[in-house]
């Protein structure tokens, strides 16, 4: 946690202000009586900025007690200074509040310093719980654990529950946090994909709040997709809107680090028919590897709106052909789509523009298929004209239906009729007189591609 609740802290600095600030209290009765707090004071000498960050994060109040404090205020434009450090902050209010609050705290010190009290070189402990050393060798600095010296400007401005100190810069704990954007132009193997932010006007979206996952192609990965199409020859050849879905395709909208991937498909910001996003396949048995080729070169950079993952490959959106290629679960459907006895070129028809809804058996299916018949050992022992009309059976063209959109009833495939019954699960019959379940709720239920959706099924459906 970066910080605690705010009475704990508070009670906490106070016993360790009372340790290092001792002598500060020998000069009370010295101290002309204003009247008037610490939040008082601050409004009066026009740290505007400062009043509007601390009503942002609920810090007013605390500031309103009975102390004593030290503040050491910034001035406005020590806040403008801050928010034109980061490209993203136009406002006080794109600071995440939890960063913002932390920063605050930082200029909070649980008793009551005057100037005349402090030291050379002498440590403080802020209600941050980090420390800022004092520097008087030219003046009044205050040196951070950020490694910035700030002067005071103007001090020793009394309150009744503690004094202010005015700064001209904000004084920062630890060096401000950077968001994805941020960590990719630091990053010189990413300039292609900072490159290609800027041109589908990205950026923006990158520097949310998030959290966000993204997959960054290094600039090798980048060129090696330039180098795939003679028309292009830099990032502004690619077409925008392509480039755009192609990037999307790198982002989820969530923070998903490298400890908590499985083998699974995960929803990307990228979208496919009726705007359903599109799945990213995600294997780490036998090695990590994201769309069945693309490996991981560096993981789990850490950013302030989620987490970078740099990879070697950039990922294309795959069609229905190119899940079921990359999903070792479907091998067997694949090796009878592209069986070399068909006329129908089953790549060729699921590779169009659809949509399609595929149920999809798995190996297991395709194996129980050959086990309930004593001549089939094999596909190929398979009659080809049988072969094609049950492939076809599992097609629907026209539709993108996800699960949440199946309804009961009956669907034409390009085989012939099934019948949906969703009265006691996810169920296919067919006119064979079949039982079929939809496998909703596995890994392999809603993969959706560019031209359709793949639901697996735990049996081969027989027209």
């Amino acid at each position: 946690m970066l910080f605690k609740k705010i009475k704990t802290v508070l009670a906490l600095s106070l016993i360790v202000g009372f340790g290092i600030l001792t002598s500060c209290d020998d000069n009370d009765d010295n101290v002309p009586d204003t009247g008037k707090t610490i939040v008082e004071l601050t409004s009066e000498n026009s740290l505007t900025t400062l009043i509007t960050a601390l009503q942002k994060t609920d810090l007013v109040s605390a500031l309103e007690a009975d102390g004593p404090f030290t503040v050491f205020a910034p001035t406005n434009n020590a806040f403008q200074k801050l928010l034109n450090s980061k490209s993203t902050w136009n406002t006080l209010d794109d600071i995440p509040t939890d960063v913002l609050k932390s920063v605050l705290l930082y200029h909070v010190v649980s008793a009551k310093a005057l100037s005349t009290d402090l030291r050379d070189n002498q440590s403080l402990t802020t209600l941050n719980t980090s420390s800022i050393k004092i520097d008087l060798s030219t003046g009044v600095n205050i040196e951070t654990a950020a490694g910035q010296s700030v002067a005071v400007a103007s001090a020793d401005i009394e309150a009744t529950n503690g004094v202010i100190h005015i700064i001209d810069e904000v004084l920062l704990p630890t060096e401000l946090p950077k968001d994805i954007v941020d960590l990719a132009i630091a990053t010189p193997q990413l300039s292609f994909l900072v490159a290609a932010a800027k041109k589908t006007g990205l950026v923006g979206a990158l520097q949310g709040s998030g959290p966000l996952t993204v997959f960054a192609p290094t600039n090798g990965a980048f060129q090696t997709l330039l180098d795939s199409n003679p028309a292009w020859s830099s990032i502004d050849d690619i077409d925008t809107e392509m480039l755009k879905s192609i990037l999307l395709f790198h982002v989820l909208g969530a923070k998903v680090e490298s400890g908590d991937l499985s083998d699974t498909y995960v929803n990307t910001l990228s979208t496919g028919p009726n705007d359903e996003p599109l799945s990213l396949q995600v294997e780490v048995t036998g090695g990590v590897e994201f769309n069945g080729d693309a490996k991981p070169v560096t993981v789990d950079v850490q950013a302030s709106n989620g987490v970078i993952h740099i990879i070697d490959k950039v990922m294309l959106p795959p069609n229905i052909v190119t899940l079921a290629l990359n999903n070792a679960g479907f091998s067997t459907l694949v090796a009878a789509l592209t069986d070399s006895r068909h006329t129908t070129d089953f790549v060729d028809v699921l590779s169009g523009t659809g949509p399609f809804t595929v149920f999809a058996p798995t190996n297991a299916a395709f194996q129980a298929l050959l086990d309930s018949n004593m001549a089939w050992n094999t596909l190929g022992d398979i009659p080809i004209a049988t072969l094609d009309a049950v492939l076809k059976y599992h097609v629907v063209s026209g539709a993108n239906v996800q699960a949440d959109q199946l309804a009961s009833g009956t669907v034409m495939t390009l085989g012939g009729n099934i019948t949906i019954d969703l009265t006691t699960g996810a169920q296919i019959m067919t006119s064979s007189m079949q039982t079929v379940n939809i496998l909703v709720g596995a890994a392999t239920n809603d993969v959706q591609g560019t031209n359709g959706v793949i639901h697996a099924v735990d049996s081969v459906l027989l027209p």
